[in-house]
């Protein structure tokens, strides 16, 4: 008859040890935790692995920027491949999930920012409004985790260019018109989905919107996207559209002192910035002040420009002023539809009771 395990043999002894000495001291460092298909293939008797193929006409791989020699090349799960591209408060790279096969895109908060509690907040926003809007215009958020102490999540990786790009490689503003306005027009659902959920995006430019190999459109990079708070036009809005039948987002930020952007600064792209947003009145943002945004889009779409032209100083310097009389007098010549013209011209209104209330209504 086999005899019970003695609780004081030197192996019960040892496992007591290491748990004692883990619940006092933390975690100590070890190699890297399995992944799930490594610990099902007991069970499997192998390594299980779906690859399937990529399309004929599937867009061409992004360069990579080589991993630094400190960086790690694992975050969990996910092996890291190289980097895709660089922000104010994070960097992306191209990561390889081993248990489902699938290429993501990794993004870290900047080494020197993990120390700064409103950086790691407004990260951690990030990703949770990105995690919440589940919209096929919306790139989704798989996963959230720490890799050495730093923040970090996956999303899916869109292959295609971007509309800036498409829209210069065109040989006049009136070449694929067409096709152009139905990109927009799938900007503008995506849109009105996050305003329906409470969201504004506050940087939408031809940079931020992808098209992929297939038609597929999606708004990127909602890092600078604020949840709406009640009170002031928030109130406003829900007064004159009545009840969404779609939940709000909640963050960990969401009611919290403090949680709002500084009144006076200016962040975004002033070519496609609303007048509010040039001037820092961070108050006075809303979805109206993406509806600006939506009309600078549909500007350049008909004119090939956006609304102002010039230096930095000289666009941001326009864009507080709402002088739009150089984007009034190329609708006058583009040769498109008078509702076209008269829709870009409300939305790049002065003031943002004369613009559309949402995305939806646009």
């Amino acid at each position: 008859m086999d005899r019970p395990p003695d609780s004081h043999s030197p192996d019960r002894v040892e496992r007591h040890l290491d748990r004692g000495l883990a619940l006092g001291f933390g975690k100590q460092p070890g190699p890297e935790p399995p992944s799930v298909l490594q610990r099902l293939a007991a069970v499997t008797g192998g390594s299980q692995m779906v690859s399937l193929r990529d399309p004929d006409h599937a867009a061409p791989e992004p360069l990579l920027k080589p991993l630094a020699p400190e960086s790690g090349a694992r975050a969990g799960k996910y092996v890291i491949q190289g980097e895709l591209g660089s922000g104010g408060v994070g960097a992306v790279h191209r990561g390889h999930d081993q248990d489902l096969g699938r290429d993501v895109a990794l993004k870290f908060l900047h080494d020197r920012y993990r120390d700064q509690p409103q950086f790691v907040q407004r990260f951690v926003e990030e990703a949770q409004i990105g995690g919440q809007l589940q919209h096929p215009g919306i790139v989704p958020v798989y996963d959230f985790g720490l890799a050495d102490d730093r923040p970090f999540f996956a999303m899916k990786l869109v292959k295609g260019q971007t509309l800036a790009a498409a829209l210069a490689d065109r040989d006049s503003p009136a070449d694929e018109r067409t096709r152009f306005l139905g990109v927009f027009e799938q900007v503008c659902q995506t849109i009105a989905y996050a305003h329906a959920r409470g969201v504004v995006h506050r940087d939408l430019k031809p940079a931020n919107v992808m098209i992929g190999s297939f038609g597929e459109v999606q708004v990127v990079d909602w890092g600078m996207g604020k949840v709406l708070r009640s009170g002031g036009v928030a109130d406003e809005r829900r007064a004159t559209d009545g009840q969404s039948d779609q939940p709000p987002v909640a963050t960990v930020r969401t009611g919290r002192p403090g949680s709002h952007s500084v009144a006076g600064s200016v962040f975004g792209t002033p070519a496609y910035m609303a007048p509010e947003q040039a001037r820092g009145d961070i108050e006075q943002m809303d979805e109206r002040s993406d509806v600006f945004a939506l009309g600078a889009i549909l500007c350049e779409i008909l004119t090939g420009h956006p609304p102002y032209s010039g230096t930095d100083e000289q666009v941001l310097a326009k864009a507080a002023a709402a002088d739009c009389r150089e984007a009034a007098g190329r609708l006058a010549t583009c040769g498109a539809g008078h509702e076209l013209i008269a829709l870009t011209t409300r939305c790049l209104a002065a003031t943002n009771r004369q613009r559309p209330r949402n995305a939806a209504v646009v």
